[in-house]
């Protein structure tokens, strides 16, 4: 029966991951092909969930449990607390919420460490293969000046190719799209270090390129501040232990100063190609007569990368606006909330004025800042239980970091340096909680192995 149950649990971890991906590309974004792969997925982590209920006694030694189990309950009190603002999707969003709590992080005291890795090993070699794949679509978009604008009804625009000097290619967003890469680049990293295939090994490198690549080109800030982060945690984690004070420091230090000068050169390399490209092609201004109006964007391989202008006159790229949005609306509701999914809702009844439906580029129905998504959902409550998880896994990983990288292979220091990833990426975006990604499944699932490494006393 345990045999079974594995595969039905790694099969619900690729369901999972493959929702993400659906709704992170442009192509399948908000499509019935996204609940074609979501039900059956539901059904699998259910059978799972149950299982686990079954067999509770065997879960109560996983790290966090509690909490997990207090953060879902004050999100369902928040959701009871604001029914006339909406309640199915706030639903929705905790019960998805608990499969990566209690399926994808969680973790047996009769699972061995092992097992737990091999299990890890498939949900990253799908990543791996997923976004290579979509990161080669996008700069195929790119390179064939392919593109399209999507207006939809509801939501935000988003666009797929090359535009206002991004590459969306068939990300929803470039931010999304740099975040995914630079997960993929520490996994691909970790195997590695940890294969000794040849031809593995050219893989993974290839991997990486096309990962910092899509970096660059999506000029995405949050994208270059995760992987300067993310270079320098798994320098740190994978020598610490092995060599030298000196050497490790000097290794993090190369380490990040490869990760900041890569996407820069390979951005500023380009920048100049094309410029050159485009003085060689510039038509005479006398023989070109003047565009009756403005036209809509090109998507265009010829753009040179850069979006400067947009930081002129607000560095925060309207964040600030859009948290202090959070504060007004977390006055209101300072306790409990108001419930993740219900944020426009209330703004348009109770502030009307409020920054997030009142300016000048769209209604913003998220925080682009995890504490402060929290903060809005579920209150204080919620937010006090959320950073109690923080603390208590950051503690724990003080006191045992050595235990933890002796029971580990590089993939858990690849794991690690994702958490550390995602962690720096929420301040910016909507990450961790309330979402489906392949970001958050694998945050939560390298957080479960390293919690799993730093408190079982047997894992082998």
């Amino acid at each position: 029966m345990k045999k079974v149950m594995n595969g039905v649990e790694v099969a619900a971890g690729l369901g999972l991951l493959a929702v993400g991906f659906l709704q992170a590309c442009s192509l399948t974004f908000g499509r019935p092909i996204i609940s074609f792969v979501l039900w059956p997925m539901l059904a699998l982590a259910a059978a799972v969930l149950l299982y686990r209920v079954i067999r509770f006694r065997h879960y109560t030694r996983t790290r966090l449990l509690w909490l997990m189990l207090a953060f879902c309950l004050s999100g369902l009190i928040s959701t009871a607390l604001n029914l006339r603002y909406g309640w199915y999707n706030n639903v929705r969003t905790i019960v998805l919420q608990a499969i990566f709590f209690f399926v994808v992080y969680a973790y047996d005291d009769e699972e061995t460490m092992a097992a737990r890795e091999e299990k890890t090993r498939i949900y990253a070699a799908f990543y791996l293969a997923a976004c290579f794949l979509m990161s080669a679509v996008s700069f195929g978009y790119m390179i064939a000046g392919e593109g399209q604008i999507f207006r939809p009804e509801t939501g935000p625009v988003y666009y797929t190719g090359f535009f206002w000097g991004r590459l969306f290619g068939i990300y929803w967003d470039p931010n999304i799209g740099a975040l995914m890469c630079c997960v993929s680049a520490v996994l691909a990293l970790g195997w590695f270090f940890r294969t000794r295939s040849r031809w593995s090994r050219i893989v993974m490198v290839a991997v990486i390129l096309m990962d910092v690549a899509y970096i660059a080109f999506s000029d995405s800030r949050t994208g270059r501040v995760c992987l300067a982060a993310g270079a320098a945690a798994f320098t740190l984690l994978y020598l610490a232990g092995r060599k030298k004070a000196g050497t490790v420091l000097l290794g993090v230090i190369l380490a990040l100063g490869v990760s900041i000068a890569l996407p820069q050169a390979v951005q500023s390399g380009y920048n100049a190609v094309r410029t050159a490209e485009t003085v060689q092609s510039t038509p005479d201004p006398k023989s070109t007569p003047e565009p009756e109006s403005t036209p809509e964007p090109e998507a265009t391989p010829k753009a040179t990368i850069g979006r400067e202008e947009d930081y002129h006159t607000d560095i925060s790229n309207r964040r600030f606006a859009i948290w202090g949005s959070a504060l007004e609306i977390f006055r209101l509701r300072p306790v409990f909330g108001i419930g993740h999914n219900n944020v426009l809702a209330f703004a348009d009844r109770e502030l009307p004025e409020t920054y997030l439906v009142n300016n000048d580029h769209m209604r913003f129905d998220s925080m682009h800042n995890t504490f402060f998504d929290v903060l809005v959902g579920q209150g204080a409550v919620g937010l006090l239980i959320y950073l109690a998880m923080g603390v208590t896994a950051a503690v724990c990983f003080i006191r045992n970091g050595r235990r933890i990288r002796e029971r580990t292979d590089p993939l858990g220091a690849s794991g690690l340096t994702v958490v550390i990833m995602v962690i720096a990426a929420g301040c910016f975006i909507s990450e961790i909680v309330y979402v489906v990604s392949p970001m958050a499944f694998m945050f939560w699932r390298s957080a479960g192995t390293i919690m799993m490494a730093a408190t079982r006393e047997n894992v082998d």
